[in-house]
């Protein structure tokens, strides 16, 4: 098996267990609300992990011009973009199952992405598994 694949099952649990418990959170907050708590606690966090490590952080490696505009490009994605859009899925369905089989319509983008810019091979069996993710879809839906 390869070394990347239980990483990616962990983070599909984990995911699915966060978007449960954000339900009902999510119901008694605004997104604006929500950000500015959960930042509050990831920075508390960060400083302990910190100190807890005893990571010196004079020794990050800092970001050129180039890694730092693509840092912030994709902060911008995530929280002027798509926790919004989770946040506000999730908040305003009956069932969190129904908005995320929608959201995880992102690995056929993500495929698409890689298929343009990696020049990834499309064939029988890519387009087989494009539709069963489709059709899973529709069935969820």
């Amino acid at each position: 098996m390869q070394t990347w694949i239980p990483y990616a099952f962990a983070a599909a649990i984990f995911i699915a267990v966060r978007d449960f418990i954000s339900k009902d959170i999510i119901k008694n907050f605004t997104y604006t609300e929500y950000i500015i708590i959960a930042n509050i606690i990831i920075f508390i966090g960060t400083i302990i992990y910190l100190f807890i490590t005893k990571t010196d952080i004079r020794k990050i490696k800092t970001p050129n011009w180039s890694e730092l505009g693509i840092i912030l490009l994709r902060l911008f994605i995530v929280y002027i973009i798509v926790d919004p859009c989770i946040f506000n899925s999730l908040k305003l369905c009956d069932n969190p199952g129904y908005a995320k089989s929608i959201i995880n319509l992102n690995t056929l983008f993500l495929l698409i992405l890689a298929l343009i810019f990696y020049k990834i091979e499309f064939d029988m069996k890519k387009s087989l598994g494009v539709v069963i993710v489709l059709f899973g879809t529709y069935l969820i839906y």
